[in-house]
């Protein structure tokens, strides 16, 4: 048999779990409005219509420019290779023309 005292904690309980899913909810709202603002905000981001094809591109793209703006990872890249840094800097270059491969149809 229950008691009072159990009955008021499982009562308790459920308030507080339907509490907690509707914050929840809110800050799911509040982290896509958040996520619009700074899609808006910034290029580099995306938009809602971006594929996913596009945003791997950009990605790659700004990893790429990455790599050759710092002469010292560009260093480390070249003697990993065993190539020569102008060669690697070339080639980083080249893949960024589709550095995802030709794109889907």
């Amino acid at each position: 048999a229950k008691t009072a005292a159990g009955a008021k904690t499982a009562a308790g309980a459920k308030t507080a779990a339907g509490a907690r899913t509707a914050k929840m909810a809110a800050d799911r709202m509040n982290i896509n409005r958040s996520w619009e603002h700074i899609q808006q905000k910034y290029v580099g981001t995306g938009h809602v219509d971006m594929s996913k094809y596009e945003w791997a591109s950009n990605v790659h793209r700004d990893s790429i420019a990455s790599h050759v703006g710092h002469a010292d990872r560009l260093l480390y890249f070249s003697v990993a290779q065993g190539e020569s840094v102008g060669r690697v800097r070339y080639e980083l270059l080249e893949k960024m023309l589709q550095p995802c491969g030709p794109p889907p149809e």
